[in-house]
């Protein structure tokens, strides 16, 4: 019977040898795999801090360690049933985990909402949740990954009140700031008259600038134009509807 028994305790030491570093390599392969497949399409890589190391950062960056981020007061990173900020918390998203994302969705003007995978390894199940990124870059909570989309809107400004140019077919914009977070942006034109300004006296012609990103987002301004040789009527818009 000693022997029976020494025998069979012999055999589960041998297949537990065998079967937990199998399962082992399993495992870590079906993760592998999951990983894989994630980074195929679009996914997001969470790299916000969580409280200890935004803390530990604040320390070495300021001789004052009372010194405290705005960023510290966030401890983790929210995985939302909805777009909101207000919706039921489905768990947290570590940093350094990544996820797959579905869909972007951008009607926020706080938080550009993902739509996501919310699943940790490949034995969770699967559910659907939503990450946000602030729109202000100055704080990161995600970096992404196969997705072209705006934070900000466009801007667009110049440093001289009047642009000066010989005629309306010399217009250009090079000498405008225009700024986007994306490459991709257009600059159009166009050309007004006001005939009889308050100011100085008439006709006085404007230029209103426009700048649209490739999601559609725009900025625009006005800057008076002075031409040497004065643009047709047919070639300039009436002051009055500039507003409208």
């Amino acid at each position: 019977m000693k022997k029976l028994i020494k025998f069979l305790l012999v055999i589960a030491i041998v297949i537990c040898a065998i079967y937990f570093p199998l399962k082992f390599v399993r495992d870590k392969n079906r993760e592998i795999a999951r990983i894989n497949n994630i980074k195929d399409g679009m996914y997001l890589e969470v790299v916000y801090e969580d409280m200890s190391e935004c803390k530990t950062r604040i320390k070495l960056s300021n001789q004052d360690s009372n010194v405290e981020d705005e960023s510290c007061k966030k401890t983790e990173l929210q995985v939302r049933e909805a777009p909101t900020s207000n919706s039921k918390s489905l768990g947290t998203a570590a940093k350094g985990e990544i996820y797959k994302v579905l869909e972007v969705e951008e009607t926020d003007n706080t938080f550009i909402w993902f739509r996501i995978v919310y699943q940790k390894n490949y034995k969770d199940k699967y559910q659907e949740g939503y990450i946000a990124q602030p729109r202000s870059t100055q704080v990161d909570y995600v970096n992404v990954y196969g997705i072209e989309f705006d934070y900000s809107a466009p801007t667009i400004s110049y440093n001289e009140d009047e642009y000066h140019v010989d005629s309306i077919d010399d217009i250009t914009n090079d000498h405008l700031n225009v700024w986007d977070d994306q490459p991709g942006y257009k600059v159009t034109h166009e050309v007004y008259i006001e005939r009889e300004p308050t100011d100085m006296p008439g006709p006085q012609y404007w230029v209103k600038w426009t700048v649209t990103d490739k999601k559609g987002k725009t900025a625009s301004k006005i800057q008076r134009i002075v031409f040497k040789y004065p643009p047709s009527d047919s070639k300039v818009k009436d002051f009055s509807t500039i507003r409208k």
